[in-house]
């Protein structure tokens, strides 16, 4: 049950000393753009279930809906969607707008009530933790971003100081934003490394000194006092590039993340493949072959391309050119076993050190040899895509599995998020 807060805090009817457990809220992936109306039961008892459907008719309507229509969306009776209308306005998920005429001129009599979604009744945060950054931004209830902060770190940070900095950057974006933190409903950190399937722990990240023993799931949920949850980011990067970027005509899809290390994000039918231990997708522990005149890597993984190289590939430079395609054909030998697996519609290159736009024709050479080597290796070769969002693929994807948790609750007891 969630509490009259709205997000599983302290119970303000309970004694100051009782104790009371948290509530977790449904972790939802959120890859599914239109979700149906929640069912509709005409029964007091259901009334949550009413006034998700409701919500849901306001929220999907191509204009601000009248009471009217929102009765024949709902096939509830009138005087109960007046009584919930007013409750969900109540609760500020819900206001009037201004009614206008045809020509967009207000009319000179009464105008309808017509009724539209507040989306700043709520915000989320996502969280981008990466070796020598951490980013926050701040979004609204339709995952517009409100306010964004970046802080540049040292790569050798503890785990407390890294911790120190992601509260820093989330404090600055709510502050610059005007925004009450209470009014802060869920937050997703993305982090390099494994995550347990419960979204609650790092359970390894060699690269970030400490990182997995921060606790940064609890030391947040302290601070917001909302729903909590971490991911790999490269999963994060796939949830976010199927939501707004190259992979959403698509339910089959693999996000190659390039960074420091090498990762991957599996969508499958239409939601993130996360296995058995929360590692799949962790190709960065494949043994990716070595070149020709080189004798095969001691360590498994794939490293980053020399940032030298990729500028000259991008310049022109023809040694430099065929190293980058080299290192395309490499990834392809690497994930085709994957790729034969999964058979996945879409593989979408996340552009990590090929990122600036100047950039760009060293990525494309990238791209343009991994396929073409994949192609040879498989039964039925997917498309490939650069990643539309870029260096933003991580922290978008962090948002919209925060804002996920939040519509979960929309679409079933939307009320419980009561004014704190």
């Amino acid at each position: 049950m969630v509490m009259s807060r709205g997000l599983g805090g302290r119970d303000e009817g309970s004694p100051a000393t009782a104790a009371v457990p948290q509530t977790r809220w449904p972790v939802d992936q959120g890859t599914e753009p239109d979700p149906p109306l929640p069912a509709v039961v005409g029964v007091a008892d259901l009334r949550a279930t009413n006034a998700a459907a409701i919500l849901a008719a306001v929220r999907s309507a191509e204009r601000h809906p009248r009471l009217s229509e929102l009765v024949k969306a709902t096939k509830l009776s009138r005087p109960t969607v007046e009584a919930i209308v007013d409750e969900l306005a109540d609760c500020g998920l819900i206001e009037t707008a201004p009614a206008e005429s045809a020509r967009g001129l207000r009319s000179p009599g009464r105008p309808a009530r017509r009724l539209r979604f507040r989306a700043r009744a709520g915000f989320v945060v996502g969280v981008d933790v990466r070796a020598r950054s951490v980013t926050a931004c701040l979004a609204d209830l339709d995952g517009r971003a409100v306010a964004v902060e970046r802080k540049a770190v040292r790569a050798d940070l503890t785990g407390r100081a890294r911790a120190r900095a992601v509260t820093t950057v989330i404090d600055a974006a709510i502050g610059r934003a005007g925004v009450d933190t209470r009014r802060v409903w869920a937050a997703t950190v993305g982090t390099p490394g494994l995550v347990d399937r419960d979204n609650l722990t790092i359970r390894q990240a060699d690269n970030l000194k400490d990182w997995a023993r921060a606790d940064i799931v609890g030391i947040l949920r302290d601070r917001l006092d909302c729903q909590v949850t971490v991911e790999n980011d490269a999963n994060l990067a796939a949830l976010g590039e199927r939501w707004r970027g190259v992979g959403g005509d698509t339910d089959e899809m693999i996000f190659v993340l390039l960074g420091e290390r090498l990762g991957a994000g599996v969508i499958t039918d239409g939601r993130l493949l996360r296995g058995h231990h929360g590692a799949a997708g962790e190709i960065g522990f494949i043994h990716f072959p070595g070149l020709p005149s080189e004798p095969a890597p001691p360590r498994p993984g794939l490293p980053p391309q020399a940032t030298d190289t990729v500028r000259d590939a991008a310049a022109g430079d023809p040694d430099a050119a065929r190293a980058v395609a080299s290192y395309g054909q490499r990834l392809a030998d690497g994930i085709a076993p994957v790729l034969l697996a999964l058979d996945p519609a879409l593989v979408v290159l996340g552009t990590g050190p090929f990122g600036a736009p100047d950039l760009l024709p060293a990525a494309e050479l990238l791209l343009d040899a991994a396929q073409r080597h994949a192609d040879g290796l498989l039964v039925d070769p997917p498309r490939w895509r650069l990643s539309a969002l870029g260096d933003e693929a991580v922290i978008t994807g962090a948002v919209r599995l925060a804002l996920s948790s939040v519509e979960a609750v929309l679409r079933t007891r939307p009320t419980s998020l009561a004014p704190r």
